[in-house]
């Protein structure tokens, strides 16, 4: 292996040769972060030091390896470290984007430089990205990167040298009021996603959780759900295919109880009543899959969870209401408890979240006696303004 400096922007690199299995020479330029002016000494022995840390190294053959071959090797590695969401993301992350823009460039997990990966940030906000999505790109750069340092591929992670993109404010939608929720709730009463709008907007249900709703999983007598059960989107092999996950939830803070109002119950038993008489009504052609699930169409087929959310977006078009996404209805019904008085940490554990304030989590406890008193308070306020049953 050689070396020599070199000038790139009135400023010293090291450029280090290598030769891959093949024999094709290999270079890797590394920033030694030194101005041009008065620091030749000190940048030749950087130069020497760096080819001593190299030398024997590329006949590792990871160095030579497609930067995003190496990507997807270390977002397999940690699939079952990762949640399906989360690993599905990456997936896509690195087929759409990373794969296509460093593999065709020849850039090896041994040569990317983090001008390398600035051009790629520069590259993809240019074309249209936010800047915050390209922020969860580098995010996964750096994490494969630290991972080949880890296992002495490479000398130092050339992610922790490139300058990040600057991320972009979010503006969110304002969430209902308690107003436009119980508009949207008599409009939606009749849809066929009536059942997620009203326990994501009631009970701030994720969409996953309302999809994963059990009828054994709701104690009528009792008086309590208890959230345990996801239905996500996964990617299995070439395919994407919705998968029910029992016994999973995002967080443990999201496997909860949340207890029956008098509304509430009412609303579970006549919705259990019109499922079975639609059992009866479809026999043979019912879905026997999902006799469980609430949240099942006319055949007792489980609803999809993009059509979910892209039916949600038409209703709201229909019914000329204020366009927020569905999740929006979780952060609405956190903000009516917000209104109702009940404090922060009362709000966390209703709607499952892991952590909101340390102080919160450290010091307020809320009891199931004042989920209780929150769900009697909210069927309270609504009463008059709720779709008649």
């Amino acid at each position: 292996m050689t070396g020599s400096l070199q000038v790139k922007n009135d400023k010293y690199y090291a450029v280090l040769n290598f030769r891959d299995n093949d024999g094709k020479r290999v270079q890797k330029w590394i920033p030694l972060n030194l101005p041009l002016r008065g620091n030749k000494r000190k940048a030749e022995t950087m130069l020497r030091q760096l080819i001593e840390q190299y030398q024997g190294l590329e006949a590792i053959e990871p160095i030579n390896r497609l930067l995003g071959q190496h990507i997807a090797d270390w977002v397999e590695h940690n699939r079952p470290k990762l949640a399906v969401t989360t690993y599905n993301q990456y997936v896509n992350i690195l087929n759409l984007h990373l794969i296509p823009y460093f593999n065709p460039r020849g850039i090896t997990l041994g040569s990317v430089t983090p001008g390398d990966l600035e051009d790629y940030y520069q590259f993809k906000i240019g074309g249209g990205l936010n800047p915050n999505t390209v922020i969860k790109h580098h995010a996964i750069i750096r994490s494969a990167l630290q991972w080949a340092l880890k296992h002495q591929y490479i000398r130092y992670n050339p992610a922790d040298l490139a300058t990040r993109p600057t991320k972009a404010k979010y503006i969110p939608n304002t969430p209902y009021s308690v107003e436009e929720v119980a508009q949207l709730l008599a409009l939606t009463q009749n849809e066929p996603i009536a059942v997620p709008i009203f326990a994501a907007a009631f009970y701030g249900l994720r969409r996953s959780e309302v999809l994963g709703l059990r009828w054994s999983s709701i104690d009528l007598q009792g008086g309590w759900i208890h959230i345990d059960t996801t239905v996500v989107k996964e990617k299995i092999g070439n395919n994407v295919v919705t998968t029910v996950r029992e016994n999973t939830t995002k967080t443990e803070y999201s496997r909860r109880d949340l207890p029956l109002c008098p509304y509430t119950h009412q609303y579970f038993l006549n919705l259990r009543n019109q499922q079975l008489r639609q059992m009866q009504i479809c026999g043979a052609s019912y879905d026997q899959r999902y006799l469980d699930f609430v949240c099942v169409d006319q055949m007792g087929t489980i609803l999809q969870p993009d059509y979910v959310s892209q039916k949600f977006q038409q209703l709201l078009q229909k019914y000329e209401l204020r366009p927020i996404r569905f999740h929006d209805l979780r952060h609405s019904c956190a903000t009516i408890m917000l209104y109702l008085g009940y404090t922060m940490k009362d709000i966390q554990t209703w709607l499952g979240h892991s952590n909101y304030a340390f102080t919160a989590n450290t010091y307020v406890h809320a009891s199931h006696e004042e989920h209780q008193r929150m769900a009697e308070a909210l069927s309270e306020k609504l009463p008059e303004l709720m779709p008649k049953m």
